[in-house]
């Protein structure tokens, strides 16, 4: 089995930046008091590289403010981005870590999945058991949890985090846990479950909030107490990009809700995992205690004190504190939460649908009347070339009646000809007649105006074949 985990383990969809010799390696470490079973101290700190093996080999046990504590968790943040400033170990001291907590598989495996949550085949000769989750590409987690030869229960996390992300499980850690729940071995799978869920509804507010501007803008709603404005009519295109925006919004977090109901099903399944030790193999739930409804009739707080309910540590003597916390109080919970934002993500989708259909409807009438505003100046533009063109036929008509005269008048008052005047040395005709007689310059005119016009005639035709062949060009370049 575990050659199908490397197997998939060789393809990597996280790419994140690695630095060979970052400044610091930011960890967390999660302390239990010895003498009281429900204080814990988290101690989040950046390591500097120089002494990140010294940190490794720290001992587990050491005073908090002159009291003794129990070191029972260790995480490792790795894989930031450079704007972010915070870098994980580089690759070599990463693979020494990687080595030292037995999370090579895992850690190959984790970022080689897109989404979900799994557990790593255990063998008995393996002391540590081994989980991972991702959620490509805000999240990817692995751990090992363990117990040492004093008893002490100890977990090893190594975390592929975003930014937000990072922050949103450091909250969540600083929150008061009780020992016993931070024991057991699906405590980081709970992590990323409240991680999830809260990252979901920040989505859904987000996401309604676009929606109820959107809404306001369209009118297509029945909210009493939204004001309603028209749209503008450059902004039904931007409207509907954010309601495409919020719907792939939704896809998205519906993939999330899938990944939350996915590890609440894990946790419930290896929530009675006892601490696994060589000689000792895990209790799974049976699968009528995995399908009880009793889990679910109960709202929890967080002091860890069990609420009655069918099933108790009394009556399964394998369920330990920390299962009966899950199982019973944050599992119902959290299940509960999931239903409900199982609704709102159905609900809001709906909203966003009838957005973006009510939008596709706003501009399909926008475009039907910029259409017919285009249709009605056609026809305006055509009356009015008709109109010229009447004109136009009648100043033609008017030209072809003064043209001849024209012609002849420029003709004869040209030099050409020899007329009879007594100024220039001519005799009247005898018979009075009109006698006409031409000059060598009247030869010479048609000698220039005929070649001319015929070359003028034929630079024209000349230029108009270019063009339509330019045109078949571009209609095969286009058809092509």
């Amino acid at each position: 089995m575990n050659d199908l985990y490397r197997h998939f383990g060789r393809r990597r969809l996280w790419e994140k930046h690695y630095d060979d010799k970052p400044p610091t390696v930011n960890v967390t470490e999660i302390w239990r008091r010895n003498e009281s079973e429900s204080s814990v101290a988290v101690e989040s700190k950046a390591v500097p590289f120089m002494t990140f093996e010294n940190w490794l080999d720290e001992p587990a046990d050491k005073n908090i403010v002159t009291a003794a504590h129990t070191r029972i968790l260790r995480l490792v943040w790795v894989g930031q981005d450079q704007a972010t400033s915070r870098h994980g170990p580089p690759p070599k001291q990463l693979e020494r870590l990687l080595d030292i907590w037995k999370l090579q598989d895992g850690y190959d495996y984790a970022l080689s999945c897109a989404a979900g949550v799994s557990a790593l085949p255990h063998k008995k000769t393996q002391q540590a058991r081994i989980f991972t989750a991702t959620y490509h590409p805000k999240l990817a987690m692995t751990w090992s949890h363990s117990v040492t030869d004093s008893g002490v229960p100890n977990t090893h996390v190594i975390v592929f985090a975003e930014r937000q992300e990072r922050e949103e499980l450091l909250h969540a850690l600083q929150s008061r846990w009780t020992p016993s729940l931070i024991d057991h071995p699906m405590f980081p799978a709970f992590l990323c479950t409240l991680m999830l869920s809260q990252e979901l509804d920040t989505t859904l507010e987000d996401i309604k909030t676009v929606v109820r501007n959107v809404e306001a803008r369209t009118g297509h709603h029945r909210f009493t107490t939204r004001r309603q404005t028209r749209p503008a009519a450059g902004e039904l295109g931007s409207l509907s990009a954010e309601m495409s925006g919020c719907a792939a919004k939704l896809a998205n977090g519906t993939r999330k809700l899938k990944v939350v109901e996915a590890l609440h099903a894990f946790i419930l399944q290896h929530a009675d995992l006892n601490v696994v030790t060589v000689s000792q193999e895990p209790t799974p739930l049976t699968k009528s205690q995995r399908t009880s409804s009793s889990y679910y009739d109960t709202i929890i707080g967080n002091t860890g004190e069990k609420t009655p309910t069918s099933l108790s540590s009394d009556d399964d003597p394998g369920c330990t504190t920390a299962s009966t916390l899950l199982t019973q109080q944050h599992l119902p919970l959290l299940a509960h939460r999931a239903e409900m934002q199982a609704v709102d993500v159905a609900y809001v989708q709906q909203r966003v649908q009838v957005q973006i259909a009510a939008l596709f409807h706003l501009i399909a009438q926008q475009d039907n009347a910029i259409a017919f505003e285009t249709a009605s100046a056609t026809r305006s533009i055509a009356k009015d070339s008709l109109q010229d063109s009447s004109s136009m036929k009648m100043l033609a008509l008017v030209a072809m009646f003064f043209l001849p005269g024209s012609f002849v008048a420029a003709l004869f008052s040209a030099p050409l000809f020899v007329w009879p005047d007594s100024t220039d040395g001519g005799s009247p005709s005898s018979s009075g007649g009109i006698s006409l007689a031409t000059k060598p310059q009247f030869k010479l005119f048609w000698a220039v105006a005929v070649p001319l016009t015929v070359a003028t005639f034929g630079l024209y035709a000349v230029w108009i074949v270019a063009q339509k062949r330019r045109m078949k060009r571009r209609l095969k370049i286009g058809e092509a």
